[in-house]
Order: C-alpha cells, then structure tokens, then sequence
C-alpha cells in the first residue's frame, strides 16, 4: 500500500475531505480489517478508553495513518508479541497510539523518521520502501493532526497521532 498510494498525493496534494465521523467507530473498523487482511488478529490489541469520539476528519486519510502504523508495528515487532493500538480523548483532543514491543529506532535517526525513503539503519533484511511514514506525516499534516514518536532501541517503539476534535 505504501508506495503505491504515495505516488498519487505526494508532494502535491491530495483532496482532504472531511466529514463528522466517530473515530472510535473508524479504528474499529479499520483494524478489524487489517487483521482479516494481514491474518494478524492474535497479536493485534485494540483498547479504547472512550466510546464514540466525534472528529471532523477525512476518513482515507485515517485509514493511511492506522494501515501504515499498524504495517509498521507488526514488520518491526519481535515475533509472537502484542502490537497494541489505543484511542483516547478529551474535550480537545482524540489521541491515536500504536506501539510494539520491536527493534526500536536509534535516537539519532529520529529526526529522519518521516522523510520520503528514509529507512533506519537497523531494520537489517527486513523489506520496505521508506514511505510508509511519510505518507503518515503527509496524511496527518492534511489533517491538522501532531505526530510523536518514542523509541527505544531494542525495546520497541510507540506513534501517537493527536487530533484536533
């Protein structure tokens, strides 16, 4: 999905189409999707502290940071461990998370993280094309949504994407 879906919107633009959608809805939909597809179901664990959380939102948009997120989590992760993805919200926010217990990304190269082919020096044979993330901080910078990412190398690695509600 990732390099495919690239080509079409980036670096020039892509429609951003908002709508009023319940986000908790949206990532329930969008991971159970993803588990069918991936065959991921065992591993993947969504929790939400919260029920409908209303955002005005592009749903594509959503759909390309989760899928790319969750892709990311699962190819890094150590194998037969929990990739985990949570919502929260409050009055002004709703706040995606994604971790993985993984390979991590060294502190020094995580500035880089977000440019376009940009592949960390630790992924080894592991296969990729470096713009899932880009196409991640495309995605939420069409959408008014902030991007933060902790890792730790060898311990695994968590994206939080906020969003404006």
């Amino acid at each position: 999905m990732a390099f495919g879906k690239f080509g079409k919107y980036y670096p020039g633009g892509i429609d951003f189409l908002p709508e009023n959608l319940d986000l908790h809805a949206v990532l329930r939909q969008e991971v159970d999707e993803f588990c069918l597809a991936a065959g991921a179901g065992d591993r993947l664990v969504f929790r939400a502290v919260t029920g409908a959380v209303a955002v005005r939102s592009d749903r594509k948009h959503l759909k390309y940071i989760v899928v790319n997120l969750l892709q990311n989590a699962l190819k890094y992760s150590s194998p037969g461990s929990e990739v985990r993805i949570s919502l929260a919200a409050d009055e002004g926010q709703a706040v995606i998370s994604v971790a993985n217990q993984g390979i991590g990304i060294p502190q020094a190269e995580l500035e880089e993280l977000f440019s376009p082919f940009y592949r960390a020096s630790n992924v080894g044979d592991l296969p990729g094309t470096g713009m899932g993330l880009a196409i991640v901080n495309k995605s939420a910078r069409l959408i008014g949504a902030e991007i933060e990412v902790e890792s730790v190398q060898g311990k695994g690695t968590r994206f939080q994407v906020s969003l404006p509600r």
